[in-house]
């Protein structure tokens, strides 16, 4: 066993024996088995936990034994390790790592400790060589054997620092829940049963009226600490990464981070990588787009589109999503008669890829070749997603032109609606920079909802007025005098966030400077929508390669220009909509935004060289065939591993006799009688360590102690 240092006092040998004893030796039988079924009831898996307590103490019922050297300890250490860097690699293949993810992987600790944890429990020999986890110290170790030199076996018992770990793994399975609004009572009350059990079981009778009391402190401490780091780990990685820095997955809401006061953490993570190949290259490729506006969420009004009885191009909407045409293997298109046509736009779009995603797309998409899913389906507000994924990344062709209708349908009068709470502070600052105002009785400024009944429709902005508002508000938004980007928000709550920003802070990043614009522009009259996706900022190391991270995403406007309002009644309901213009993509956001994201850590190449790796080894893997044999090569290499391992097992078992040191305490006369006396009063003999060794450091020099 590992020698313990020599301590200064009247009982040092004695205060030695009970350290080693305390913390080297084996846990009480049946413990480390409670501890499994403890986290597997703290995680919902019974059966892993009873299989984990069944295969940990069932050495105590069989008599099945090992000759485990140095070199196997530390096949055993390797093959944990192995484990658990190949669970990292499996849970990095997922994307839009969370922190409950990790947590996950960590409370799964114990079960890739098997390996080592059953090759102490089945060694003849107590404990495992200190030498398993140290390359080097084995290395010298076996030359110092071959050079004739005394190699002392130094080892150490696992019991008690997994039993700790088990505990602190379960506590993962209460951060895996939703804890944050009911903490689970289990967990506390669990580590107070196992850790009072572990003082229990002292051989010192002395202290068992205050095991209780001290099992319990230590639970308390021990919970506290480890739920106080979950909390964090959660507020940090999870709840920090909002508004424009994370990838949005929603066709019918995007959450904004306006009013909320606090600096924006953006994520520096590639989510994908856009190729282009023919054409003017874009600055922005959409996600989707939304009308109506309630508090820090926008939100797509789709089924209001309903109600008109005639929908251009044939295109029908009996819900929310359309289905795109099939048109050929992965491949699918928005209008049949352009089919054949050449696309005056292209390129590629690659990433990582989940069900149900929405896909980055060009102005004018028409074309979609390589999508892995069954179904490819647009809304009325022109969010593409695919549905039936069938792989986990893409490299998809999308094609485009200037020429084609855009995906999504003309604007109703709700796209000129926004909260009444912002309607003063709107008429205010467009007031202050020159803009007359259409007239409030025409206008559907005062609701959310359409105003039944009413005879005069929205005003008619022509494409001069149109130009003349957007040059005013983007002369006004780019004076750094009047208006800055920024990331930190400092504001008060006395008015709404969009007015807040106009009068009185004057700072904020894209999601004000786009809700602003949208609301400004809908109250001069000019139908617009709030769109969020990329901005092509950075250029890749391959050619007409652009790299799109979290930190990349943007939000902007799209607004219909050049439009006529109709009445398309519907029985008795008015159903206005503007026919005859185009979307227009229009970003106020001051050009220098990108200049103050915040810089790159240290090992962010290589994080994106590993998430390029496994884009091209995910792709690679997904062509006809590719899979199939490399999963038969793993299934064949695993299968003729576990025959050797199994083979190596029963050629060097050993069965323990009935004799053994055991059950031949109590056969072995007055030399039995007398450990057991002294073992009461210095504590219990390591099985590995000789009486004679035992009795010379554990016996003070004045035996009138021990009586």
């Amino acid at each position: 066993m590992v020698e313990v240092g020599l301590y200064r006092g009247r009982f040092n040998d004695t205060m030695r024996g009970e350290l080693e004893r305390k913390m080297l030796s084996a846990p009480p039988r049946l413990l480390l088995g409670a501890a499994f079924l403890f986290w597997g009831g703290m995680h919902d898996q019974a059966v892993a936990g009873l299989i984990a307590a069944a295969l940990v103490e069932g050495r105590h019922w069989v008599n099945l034994r090992w000759d485990f050297t140095d070199k196997s300890f530390a096949r055993s250490w390797q093959l944990s390790v192995i484990i658990l860097i190949l669970s990292a690699l499996v849970l990095l293949q997922k994307d839009n790592l969370k922190a409950n993810d990790f947590l996950n992987l960590l409370s799964w600790l114990p079960f890739m400790m098997l390996p080592l944890i059953l090759s102490q429990q089945y060694a003849r020999k107590g404990g495992v060589p200190m030498v398993t986890f140290s390359f080097i110290a084995r290395r010298k170790a076996a030359a110092d054997r071959k050079a004739g030199r005394l190699v002392e076996a130094s080892s150490i018992h696992l019991g008690y620092p997994v039993l700790f770990l088990i505990i602190i793994a379960a506590g993962m399975g209460v951060g895996s829940l939703k804890w944050i609004e009911t903490i689970d009572p289990r967990y506390p009350v669990g580590v107070v049963i196992l850790l009072g059990w572990m003082i229990f079981t002292l051989d010192d009778r002395r202290v068992r009226l205050r095991a209780w009391v001290i099992a319990y402190l230590i639970s308390i401490g021990l919970s506290v600490l480890m739920l106080w780091g979950v909390v964090k780990v959660y507020d940090h990685f999870v709840r920090g990464y909002t508004g424009s820095g994370g990838r949005v997955s929603s066709s019918q809401q995007t959450q904004t981070a306006l009013g909320r006061i606090r600096e924006l953490q953006l994520s520096q993570n590639i989510e994908w990588r856009y190729f282009h190949e023919n054409g003017p290259v874009p600055d922005l490729l959409k996600l989707g787009s939304y009308n109506e506006p309630l508090g820090d969420v926008w939100q797509a009004r789709t089924r209001i589109l309903e109600l008109a009885e005639q929908i251009p191009s044939g295109r029908k909407f009996t819900g929310d999503f359309e289905t795109l045409l099939p048109a050929g293997e992965n491949t699918f298109l928005f209008e049949d008669e352009n089919s054949k046509r050449d696309y005056g736009i292209e390129g590629r779009i690659q990433g990582l890829i989940e069900d149900e995603e929405l896909v980055p797309h060009l102005s004018r998409t028409n074309r979609f070749e390589g999508i892995p899913s069954e179904i490819l389906a647009v809304n009325s507000m022109g969010s593409v997603k695919m549905i039936g994924v069938n792989q986990g990344a893409m490299d998809a062709r999308i094609q485009a032109d200037t020429e084609i209708e855009e995906m999504q349908l003309d604007p109703t009068d709700l796209d000129l609606t926004y909260p009444n709470a912002e309607e003063k502070g709107l008429e205010d600052f467009l007031k202050k920079i020159g803009l007359s105002l259409p007239e409030v009785g025409s206008h559907p400024t005062r609701a959310l909802a359409r105003k039944v009944g009413r005879e005069a429709g929205p005003p008619n902005i022509s494409v001069e007025k149109f130009r003349e508002i957007e040059a005013k508000l983007a002369l006004i938004f780019s004076d750094i005098d009047k208006f800055e980007y920024s990331l930190f928000l400092a504001g008060t709550d006395r008015n709404t966030p969009i007015t807040e920003f106009l009068e009185i802070d004057r700072k904020g990043h894209c999601e004000y400077f786009a809700g602003a614009t949208a609301m400004l522009m809908r109250r001069m009259g000019v139908p617009c929508r709030y769109a969020v996706g990329y901005s092509l900022q950075e250029r890749g190391i391959k050619k007409q390669e652009w790299i799109l991270r979290g930190q990349h995403a943007h939000a902007w406007v799209e607004a219909y220009v050049g439009g006529t309002w109709v009445n398309e009644r519907n029985g008795d309901v008015d159903v206005w909509r503007c026919r005859g213009g185009e979307w227009v993509d229009v970003d106020l956001t001051p050009p220098d935004w990108i200049n103050i994201q915040k810089s790159q850590p240290w090992y962010q190449g290589w994080y994106d060289w590993f998430q390029g790796f496994r884009i091209s080894l995910e792709l690679r893997l997904n062509q006809p065939g590719v899979f199939d044999r490399v999963l038969n090569m793993l299934v064949l290499v695993g299968v003729l591993l576990l025959i050797f391992v199994i083979y190596r097992l029963i050629l060097t078992r050993r069965r323990v006799n009935s004799d053994t040191w055991e059950k031949s305490v109590g056969k072995a006369g007055l030399l039995a009688e007398f450990e057991k006396w002294v073992s009461k009063r210095v504590g219990a003999r390591p099985r590995s360590m000789p009486m004679a060794t035992w009795l010379r450091r554990s016996i003070p020099v004045d035996c009138d102690e021990l009586v």
